[in-house]
């Protein structure tokens, strides 16, 4: 692992960075674009971001705020109209977070399932007659 700091800039494929967010965390492609778009700058405003994403004004103000939702971006200092991408471990983490919390309520919830079947199954099990299969 490298020593904080010494990362090197490097080029990437932010089709692959996309894909792979959308298929692990389920993070939706154009959330990630716009942060990528976020993160070579320090702030990016409505307008800006909506022409780089050819989305409406609207529907870009809508992505924002989505994105403040799940901690990849913040509004910036100075300015009620733009944005800035948090620090990528920051991002990361909340992504991480958001998906963690869904695994965990999707997996009480098929638990909960599993004992509702248990429950109305078993009483039919239990009254069957023996000998009579």
């Amino acid at each position: 692992m490298p020593v904080p700091g010494s990362l090197k800039r490097q080029p990437i494929d932010k089709s692959e960075i996309s894909q792979l967010l959308e298929r692990q965390f389920n993070l939706p492609t154009l959330e990630t674009l716009a942060y990528l778009q976020m993160l070579e700058r320090d702030s990016v405003g409505v307008d800006e971001l909506a022409e780089t994403l050819v989305l409406s004004k609207e529907k870009t103000s809508d992505l924002l705020q989505v994105m403040i939702s799940r901690g990849l971006i913040i509004r910036a200092p100075r300015s009620k109209d733009a944005f800035s991408a948090l620090h990528p471990r920051m991002t990361m983490t909340n992504i991480f977070k958001i998906y963690e919390k869904d695994l965990v309520q999707s997996l009480r919830d098929r638990r909960a399932t599993v004992d509702r079947v248990v429950n109305l199954l078993t009483p039919i099990y239990e009254e069957k007659k023996p000998g009579s299969n």
